[in-house]
């Protein structure tokens, strides 16, 4: 008995062994979740509509477009099988039911968080590039499957989940950037220039803007709520991708910044679902990602 009480208070012991035990019939698995707005802007788990995809890949990073009256959701597409990422669409009719699944890029290496802008008429996207240690742009020829190299705007670096706003006359690019012992968790850099196009990019005197793993990471599109810019980042303190903070945006200049943390959207207690790292915005619709226990069969 004393045997057993001293295993007992070993939880981190015993959280390693009941994973072990877990992953004999379930795997770990991204995916795509979708819902309304509210009236009151208030959002819960219970509101929104999981989109679920094969066994055989995670869905994450879900950016959503509107145009022409339907709502389209770009986002990673990750193969177990290859553990190389492309952007895919899935097309969503009014009652946000998908009625088409479509890959629109792929590269000889891992592509993430396709983040959508549009710039005098003509629609980019900036991917997460960091394997070809570059932030690259691509062009869109054809709406939503054909895109073309455009440039690239910031080399050889080493920068994940890069972020664009236009504000202040300026265009500001935030992106987590690997330290020396090589975490992309905890620190944010920014970048500034006169066009989303520029291949002249100064970097902050501040960087890195942001040091800590609960809230650097970018999550997302930053956008207005009552007038202020709110930046989603992930809270990366319990595991990767944990919890997404909801941070105000108080002091942008070249010279400063600052951003208070307003609000986070995490996991519920006993819930599924036990990580979301990115939360984005488009008309009357809002997207997260989740990870949560498959069923192996």
């Amino acid at each position: 008995m004393k045997e057993l009480l001293i295993w007992l208070k070993k939880p981190r012991l015993i959280h390693r062994i009941l994973r072990k035990l877990i992953k004999l019939f379930f795997f770990e698995q991204w995916i795509l979740l979708i819902a309304h707005k509210r009236e009151d802007g208030r959002l819960g788990w219970k509101d929104f509509t999981p989109i679920l995809p094969p066994k055989s890949s995670f869905w994450a990073d879900p950016f959503l477009w509107k145009k022409d009256g339907k709502h389209y959701l770009f986002y990673e597409d990750l193969p177990f099988d290859t553990e190389r990422g492309f952007i895919a669409c899935i097309v969503l009719d009014e009652n946000m039911q998908v009625v088409d699944n479509i890959s629109v890029l792929e590269r000889p290496y891992h592509l993430s968080y396709p983040f959508l802008f549009e710039h005098d008429a003509q629609l980019y996207m900036l991917p997460e590039t960091k394997e070809n240690n570059n932030i690259e742009l691509y062009r869109c020829t054809r709406f939503p499957d054909q895109w073309e190299f455009e440039c690239v705007l910031i080399p050889n670096i080493s920068a994940v989940d890069a972020t664009l706003l236009h504000a202040n006359d300026k265009w500001w690019l935030f992106a987590n950037v690997e330290d020396e012992s090589g975490s992309s968790w905890d620190s944010l850099h920014l970048f500034y220039a006169d066009s989303p196009l520029s291949d002249e990019w100064k970097a902050h005197p501040k960087n890195p803007i942001i040091q800590n793993i609960q809230n650097s990471r970018p999550a997302g599109r930053i956008f207005l709520r009552d007038g202020d810019l709110i930046r989603p980042s992930q809270d990366c303190s319990v595991r990767y991708g944990y919890a997404t903070n909801f941070n105000r945006i108080i002091t942008l200049t070249e010279r400063d910044f600052k951003e208070v943390h307003e609000s986070t959207f995490k996991p519920q207690r006993f819930s599924k679902y036990y990580a979301t790292h990115t939360w984005n915005e488009a008309g009357n619709l809002r997207v997260i990602d989740a990870q949560h226990w498959r069923g192996k069969r």
